[in-house]
């Protein structure tokens, strides 16, 4: 569902309360919305790329055990188990 706006569709019910609200502003005011809107979202793109991109770094050196790698692998393969249940499929 969609209205029309000054010949712009809009499909977000929030948009069109959004303009119901700012369409009386001046031009300078609206102006400077646009450019804190515009703003925001320049930085919340950054925000997102950063996190995104350094996610597995935050976990390095995080692991402390006084184990080497090959004695925590042999503990994970005896820990395993077998299923003693029957699995229809």
């Amino acid at each position: 569902m969609y209205m029309s706006i000054n010949g712009l569709n809009v499909t977000s019910p929030a948009s069109a309360r959004y303009w119901s609200e700012l369409k009386d502003l001046s031009n300078t005011e609206k102006i400077e919305l646009i450019a804190l809107l515009s703003s925001s979202m320049t930085v919340a793109d950054e925000q997102t790329a950063s996190h995104k991109k350094g996610w597995a770094s935050r976990f390095a050196g995080t692991w402390k055990d006084s184990r080497s790698a090959e004695e925590i692998v042999s503990d994970i393969r005896s820990a395993r188990t077998t299923n003693t249940f029957d699995v229809e499929l």
